[in-house]
């Protein structure tokens, strides 16, 4: 069987980060996720300002105790203030207990959401798409970077709002207890400023290279424990773990980047925030002394001072996260903006628009038929989407009738599984047509099409589950007579029943508690479960043994008034029955006919016959 994936580079390197014209442009388009909790996001926002508030009423209180209470030795006011101040103290605890409900239903609400929509996404991608996404960096999206987003919508979000909030109120205090101090906080609040700006547009882009290591590093991986039998088989053991240390190298020295960014930028903004409390307490003092300011308006604007600057250096830290955010963010929205490659007609055809019966054979044609996949960004996808690359098939013609059986004979690479994948429409086709019960793939609806094609691929996918949960997989609502009689056409049954719970006995992810023989079955029986129209045999059979091949293509004869059946074999065996067969080579149709008129006609395939089966009467 021919494989359509093209594996992935190792050594394939991120492309560097960007540095964004339009600030957190990716996180205000993941942001409308949060839209359907509009009322917790109210209660968020006013559970966030009502603490705030009360913190900066706390040196203004403070001011009155000393002035009103402390230095006249007027214990009232000293019980007043001290009163105000701890119910300002238990508004703003529990207005931050009702922030922290609001906060984690929100932030998970939105990563759910998130998760799904681009489930839903992957799921609506062509193979043309899914070629130049590799599968650890399309895992990374969906679990790591949408984690970051929600890190950053649970805790940075709040906190980033508490923050400016807190720096805004302490601006505005100061100004309001001494104008010409309140110079002092513009302007290292100004400095730091610019210097927060020169770090998010440093972080973003080094959080960004970080996500895309961390992506390549998962890749690798899912290939290592994919392909882990021909790893242990070809002793590439060693290679392998080389090949993961450099890559887990190459993101810890990025991460190491970001940590020394961070280790430089805090002791900066450390300095100022020092040299502006300084310059407070020597200037406020002279003004103490000169009767300008009370003991109480210096202590409160020293307090605001801490409270303001306090917030500003925390603030780096925010913006970094805000940082890291919206460059996982980038690559979430990269994911859902990317536009499925296979365009569905407006209105699509539908067989069941006809009124016509389920189980009818359909009639399949290729009219000039050629594709070729191109290479993109060191993916795959169709040729009408990217550069032109090499046609895989040429100028292929040919009809199938319904119900007829067709084989498909060739040496690796000759295209005979690009062939069977046109059918399905899971690429566009570079040139001609595919024609499917009278109609252009192009033109059906593409549920509807694979709804009437049953496939059972070498490779045979199981998923976690019963036996039974496999064979149903496109029929869920088939009953268990119906499972039984789909295993029974494949040569299923007799193993089943002789599993611990027959047809509810588990199967481990990928089948791996199966043969290779079983797991070939067993997919054959969900493909002729759904009583497919077109059924695509491609090298199903490699792995079961001679008599029970037999026995499949008996039972496939007897269903051929239900299907239109294409068979990809190695073993000629498998196709002397067919009523065309198609010898296909250098993705050309060289040869066809039954087998009786290719052993005459055809060198191509009386070779292949006398390599498997020898001098054996015709």
């Amino acid at each position: 069987m021919e494989s359509l994936a093209v594996a992935p580079s190792r050594r394939l390197k991120p492309a560097p980060g960007k540095v964004r014209l339009s600030p957190m442009k990716s996180l205000r388009r993941i942001f409308a996720f949060m839209r359907p909790y509009g009322w917790y996001l109210f209660f968020g926002f006013w559970t966030t300002v009502l603490p705030v508030a009360m913190e900066l009423s706390v040196p203004r209180l403070l001011q009155f105790m000393i002035d009103e209470g402390i230095r006249p030795r007027e214990w009232d006011m000293i019980a007043l203030g001290a009163f105000w101040m701890f119910i300002a103290a238990m508004i703003g605890a529990l207005s931050t207990l009702g922030q922290g409900y609001c906060r984690a239903v929100v932030s998970q609400g939105l990563a759910f959401d998130i998760r799904h929509a681009l489930f839903r996404h992957i799921q609506s991608l062509s193979f043309a798409n899914l070629d130049q996404m590799q599968t650890g960096r399309l895992m990374t999206r969906v679990s790591s970077d949408v984690d970051v987003v929600r890190m950053f919508s649970s805790a940075g979000l709040a906190l980033l709002l508490r923050v400016l909030l807190m720096i805004i109120g302490s601006m505005i205090m100061l100004l309001l207890t001494d104008w010409q101090l309140s110079l002092i906080m513009f302007a290292v609040a100004g400095v730091s400023a610019i210097f927060i700006r020169y770090l998010m547009v440093k972080a973003t882009s080094l959080f960004t290279i970080v996500q895309q290591k961390l992506g390549a590093l998962n890749t690798l991986v899912q290939e290592n424990l994919a392909g882990i039998q021909v790893v242990k088989a070809f002793v590439r053991g060693r290679f392998e773990i080389d090949q993961f240390g450099e890559s887990n190298d190459d993101y810890r020295e990025k991460n190491i980047e970001v940590g020394q960014l961070i280790a430089v930028a805090m002791p900066i903004l450390q300095v100022l925030t020092n040299v502006g409390t300084v310059a407070v307490l020597w200037f406020g003092g002279l003004s103490v002394m000169g009767d300008r300011l009370s003991i109480g308006e210096l202590i409160a604007f020293n307090n605001y001072l801490v409270t303001g600057m306090g917030p500003l250096l925390f603030l780096g830290n925010l913006l970094m996260m805000a940082a890291r955010a919206e460059a996982s963010a980038e690559r979430v929205v990269e994911v859902l903006d990317t536009e499925p490659a296979l365009k569905i007609a407006r209105s699509s055809y539908k067989a069941s628009s006809r009124g016509e019966q389920s189980g009818r054979p359909l009639r399949v044609s290729f009219e000039n038929v050629s594709f070729h996949y191109s290479r993109r960004n060191g993916g795959k996808t169709n040729g009408s989407n990217g550069v032109s690359g090499d046609d895989v098939l040429h100028g292929i013609n040919f009809n199938a009738e319904a119900g007829q059986q067709i084989a498909l004979l060739g040496a690796t690479g000759s295209g005979k599984s690009t062939l069977v994948n046109l059918i399905s429409r899971f690429y566009d086709v570079s040139g001609g047509r595919v024609i499917v019960d009278g109609v252009d793939v192009r033109e059906w609806d593409p549920a509807e099409l694979r709804g009437n094609i049953g496939m059972a691929m070498q490779e045979s996918i199981l998923f976690s589950g019963s036996v039974r949960d496999n064979i149903a997989f496109g029929a869920p609502a088939a009953t268990l007579e119906e499972v039984m009689a789909a295993a029974e056409a494949a040569q299923a049954h007799k193993f089943i029943a002789q599993m611990p719970r027959g047809y509810d006995s588990a199967v481990e992810a990928g089948g791996a508690n199966l043969s290779g023989g079983q797991k070939q079955r067993i997919a054959i029986a969900r493909a002729l479960l759904i009583q497919p129209g077109i059924l695509v045999l491609d090298d199903s059979t490699s792995a079961v043994d001679m008599e029970t091949e037999y026995k499949i293509q008996a039972a496939l004869e007897s269903l051929a008034s239900q299907s239109t059946t294409f068979i990809i074999a190695q073993r000629i065996t498998s196709v002397l029955r067919a009523d065309q067969i198609l010898v296909l080579d250098d993705g050309r149709i060289a040869e066809r006919g039954t087998h009786q008129q290719l052993m005459t006609s055809s060198r191509i395939y009386r070779e292949i016959y006398q390599s498997q089966l020898g001098e054996i009467a015709r």
